[in-house]
């Protein structure tokens, strides 16, 4: 198709993880609610002067959680001291250490998508070589663990988890090139897919490389802005390539 043309040249697909390989929101705000549960708990029991409502706290978190990852904190213990603060509580490293475990037991078991494994599977027949570019989760090793879980994790060339091993998290531009280099290509041969407008699409973009943006529910405004082409799943690239 004419449209596409744009993407004639390109030989290597990079890969978001989370929201765009693996279903991850639904099970990290379970988990936020647990974790909130659990702190409010210790909250009680250790500051009973401090009157907080259960629904209000739950919500604080969350809130507190989504601006923290936005800003790039992903280390979910800084998410839990964080939220202390604003009542004025204080927990032991081995407490937020254990928020974390539970936040994690319930956070980190990721279903594929559907579309996601097809994808993979028809772009690996069709010749391309394939990646992922993921930031860190904040606990090292933790976000490659959770990748080794993806059925088809062999197809993939490189994996770059941004934010370990000196390398910087997205939305800085190293982590693309980085995983372009180890490909032995150029940016402009390299193909970026992820759901966040900003730290996928945009920064790749900035780096040299194309983007797609995967907006699966449609809630990015002005999508077109941020990348290449917008798709809906990643069953679409199979009409693009």
């Amino acid at each position: 198709m004419e449209e596409f043309n744009i993407f004639k040249d390109v030989k290597a697909i990079f890969f978001d993880f989370d929201n765009t390989l693996v279903s991850f929101d639904n099970l990290s705000n379970q988990a936020l609610l647990k974790v909130a549960d659990d702190i409010l708990d210790y909250i009680r029991e250790n500051y009973p002067y401090v009157n907080v409502d259960r629904d209000e706290f739950s919500k604080t978190l969350i809130e507190t959680a989504k601006k923290l990852d936005e800003e790039g904190v992903y280390d979910r213990r800084l998410w839990w001291e964080e939220v202390l603060k604003k009542y004025s509580v204080k927990a032991e490293m081995e407490d937020l250490y254990e928020w974390t475990q539970i936040y994690w037991s319930i956070a980190g078991n990721n279903t594929p998508y559907e579309d996601s494994l097809d994808a993979i599977e028809y772009l690996k027949r069709k010749g391309f070589k394939l990646g992922i570019i993921t930031n860190s989760d904040g606990e090292w090793g933790n976000k490659k663990q959770r990748i080794n879980k993806f059925p088809l994790v062999s197809y993939f060339d490189v994996i770059t988890i941004s934010g370990e091993n000196n390398i910087k998290p997205k939305p800085n531009v190293q982590p693309f090139i980085l995983s372009c280099e180890k490909l032995n290509l150029s940016v402009s041969q390299c193909l970026m897919v992820g759901d966040d407008p900003i730290k996928d699409c945009l920064a790749a973009k900035k780096a040299g490389l194309y983007s797609i943006l995967v907006d699966r529910e449609g809630k990015v405004k002005f999508a077109e802005l941020y990348a290449d082409f917008v798709i809906q799943n990643l069953k679409q690239l199979e009409e693009i390539f």
